[in-house]
């Protein structure tokens, strides 16, 4: 018989149905590898015309191997590992920008001196090398959630710097020059405008067109478009595929041969190693562009796709990636967002368009630089416009639209640091105002959570009715501040004025106590240790004593290696808020004069309620008198409720125990107070443990004698329940005012 959670047998796919499935995803994997492949050849081709542009044109051809052997194996392994299966990975323009300063430094410091392209090409080796360590480092260490905490302006920052250099690097690839602010004039020349115009038009039309429709075939569709219409125009003006040559209009002319390797392995002797440690700080940048853009990519692919992508996982893998990359003098690659998200809208769910794409890459590799001479300038430029103006639309005005004015005005700051000085410099201005706004708006959440004086907050002591109403008349003697948050130099100083101004007043009398209650602090800034020692410093000079509740070890620790309990009587601390407030209130109680009312007795209290002494005797009859010593358990939390007890004299805690051998004071209890009267009544386990503070007298009364007062005396009975119920509805207004919203 069929089980339930069987499917229907024509619900089950047959061996060709199977095969038609599989069938149609190796299709669909091989389909989107062929698109994703082209796009990647077609990007690494126009990085590497942006790194090697202007002087360094001549190494063009090794620098397009470079680019292609970076994708092929960065590629192949990020696609074999990767926690989304269908995964691109190649050079992206980001490092790429940062990598065409560094070879534009190296061969502008080198002319004349020496070929500075094995100095290149050991940088770009290395910096796939280190790069791809931090990858796997922070893979292993399971750190890809640090993208999380770097500043989104700061992002935006390094976003738009990497559109700007994008975009000027898109002129000097086509006007076949370096573009700097001083050399604008070029630009102006018919023969360089007959160059970067079209190029510009098309980035322009490629930026508004993407913009506005989001089809994956559209900017494939697009290249091929432009590159049909370039050769076009050539033709129909009469001109010939060598007078565009000349003219500068296409990527070549190249030497025949392979594009790899790029150099021999006897050319390492030629490196500069000086100029190499001469671009550490580029090197900082690019790990640190690199990582925080992997780890984008890989967040706004779980968006584009809705799948979850495995953040150290990818770590992992590039960096391993990257490694093999390094060894095989290729360039520093990562996740690419947009071909990943185009094998998804493909229909490509396996590994095998990844693999496809890289092994288009590795293919062009052996066919020569020569495929690559009619590929035109203006379009590898448009690209590069289209790249550059997406990160700078998306940075300048997509955002001034979405970002606060002052962090609008950070990712401007650091554009124009990274426009006119360099992308480490505008990394840095980014770190510190990032840093500097940070300090300034966290200063502005107030640390005080809280605050409150005495007369609004009581210990979970009962007193009696007299030294109530002398912590009601004296409450203002004691001055309490909930803190909260994470303390550093900012807020402390906040703490320390608001302490000290309170010192100072006199409208609401002399302040005696300020009690700090830490139970909502994360932690304390050593930079903070000095607002707490004037703080002390103030207290005694003012006669205030500081009390401490809650404090967290590492706090105290920090508070004690700074100095702050040096050879003072001025400082008190206490595990629990409660505590504290009970050591104040008891010190104040110490100080006033005594209380006109008398302490609160039993017997006074039972007469009340039953009308005369005689009929407290008769009560008394039916229970029995317990003497407790100091510390005796009355009953435990957890034990079956069978009687009660009413405290003639000395004190009674109730203790609730938590979990860990914790513990924590519910109540204190005086003369006068019925305890385990809940139990008893409601049939149920005793909600906390009961032990005497103090050596106490107390009568108990079970629920054997409690039902032979209802049968023998039933006046007495009622008179006593209407006892307890007044002491329950006390009870009830006391824990659900006001006075003890502290303690939540």
């Amino acid at each position: 018989m069929q089980g339930q959670d069987s499917a229907p047998l024509s619900s089950i796919p047959g061996p060709s149905a199977a095969r038609g499935i599989r069938g149609s995803r190796v299709l669909s994997g091989i389909f989107a590898g062929v698109m994703s492949g082209t796009l990647v050849a077609t990007f690494s081709i126009t990085l590497a015309a942006l790194i090697f542009s202007g002087s360094l044109t001549q190494y063009l051809s090794r620098g397009i191997g470079m680019a292609l052997a970076g994708s092929a194996i960065v590629g192949v392994l990020v696609s074999l590992g990767s926690s989304f299966r269908p995964a691109i990975a190649a050079p992206q323009e980001n490092t790429a920008v940062v990598l065409a300063l560094i070879a534009s430094a190296i061969g502008t410091n080198m002319a004349g001196r020496a070929d500075p392209f094995p100095t290149i090409v050991a940088v770009f080796s290395l910096s796939a090398l280190v790069t791809g360590g931090v990858f796997l480092l922070l893979g292993v260490l399971r750190l890809g959630t640090l993208v999380r905490f770097i500043p989104y302006p700061v992002v935006g920052g390094f976003l738009a710097g990497t559109g700007w250099l994008l975009f000027t690097g898109s002129l000097s690839v086509m006007i076949d020059a370096p573009m700097t602010f001083g050399n604008l004039g070029v630009l102006l020349k018919t023969a360089a405008i007959i160059n970067w115009a079209p190029g510009l038009g098309l980035g322009i039309v490629l930026t508004l067109l993407i913009r506005r429709y989001h089809h994956f075939l559209l900017l494939p569709g697009l290249l091929i478009a432009a590159i049909v219409l370039f050769y076009s125009i050539i033709y129909l003006g009469g001109g010939t595929v060598q007078q565009a040559s000349a003219q500068g209009l296409l990527l070549g002319p190249f030497h025949g041969g392979a594009l790899w390797p790029p150099m021999a392995t006897s050319e390492i002797s030629k490196v500069a190693w000086g100029e190499v440690f001469a671009n550490s700080g580029n090197l900082f940048a690019i790990i640190m562009l690199a990582t925080i853009s992997i780890l984008l990519n890989a967040s706004g692919l779980e968006i584009a796709t809705e799948r979850e992508i495995d953040l150290d996982r990818e770590l992992r893998a590039t960096g391993v990636a990257n490694l093999a990359a390094g060894l095989g003098f290729g360039m520093v690659g990562y996740l690419s967002l947009s071909e990943s998200t185009l094998n998804h809208k493909a229909g490509a769910e396996s590994r095998l368009a990844g693999i496809v794409s890289a092994s288009i890459c590795a293919a062009a590799l052996f066919f020569g630089a020569s495929v690559f001479s009619y590929f035109p300038k203006p379009v590898l430029g448009g690209l590069l416009v289209f790249l550059g103006l997406g990160f700078l639309v998306e940075t300048l005005y997509d955002s001034w639209f979405r970002l606060p004015r002052v962090e609008y005005g950070l990712v401007v700051i650091i554009l124009v640091v990274i426009a006119f000085a360099g992308f480490l410099e505008g990394i840095g201005v980014g770190i510190v105002v990032s840093s500097v706004l940070f300090a300034v708006n966290y200063s502005r959440i107030d640390v005080i959570k809280r605050s409150l004086v005495g007369g609004e907050v009581r210990s979970n002591v009962e007193r009696s009715a007299g030294d109530e109403m002398t912590l009601e008349d004296r409450g203002r003697e004691l001055y309490i501040l909930q803190l909260q948050g994470y303390i550093f130099f900012g807020t402390s100083y906040t703490l320390l004025k608001r302490v000290h101004q309170r010192m100072l007043s006199e409208d609401s009398g002399p302040t005696r106590f300020v009690l700090l209650d830490f139970r909502h602090v994360d932690g304390i800034d050593s930079s903070a240790i000095l607002s707490f020692v004037r703080m002390r410093k103030l207290a005694e000079s003012h006669g205030v004593t500081l009390v401490l509740t809650d404090l967290p070890s590492a706090v105290k620790n920090q508070l004690e290696r700074g100095g702050f309990f040096d050879d003072t009587k001025r400082v008190r601390f206490f595990t629990d808020l409660d505590h504290g407030l009970e050591w104040c209130e008891n010190k104040i109680l110490q100080a006033a004069p005594p209380s006109m009312l008398p302490p609160t007795k039993l017997l006074d209290e039972l007469e009340n309620v039953f009308g005369s002494r005689d009929l407290v005797s008769k009560f008394l009859e039916f229970l029995e008198k317990v003497e407790a010593p100091s510390g005796y358990r009355i009953y435990r939390q957890g034990d079956v409720s069978k009687d009660l007890y009413l405290i003639e004299t000395g004190e009674l805690a109730a203790i609730l125990e938590l979990s860990g051998g914790k513990t924590k004071r519910l109540r204190t209890m005086g003369p006068g107070t019925v305890v385990g009267e809940s139990g008893l009544y409601l049939g149920a386990k005793r909600s906390a443990t009961v032990v005497s503070v103090t050596p106490a007298v107390l009568y108990r009364l079970s629920i054997d004698s409690l039902e032979r007062i209802t049968r023998e005396s039933p006046h007495l009975a009622a008179a006593f329940h209407q006892f307890v119920v007044r002491l329950l509805a006390e009870r009830l207004v006391l824990a659900t005012g006001a006075s003890k919203s502290l303690f939540n």
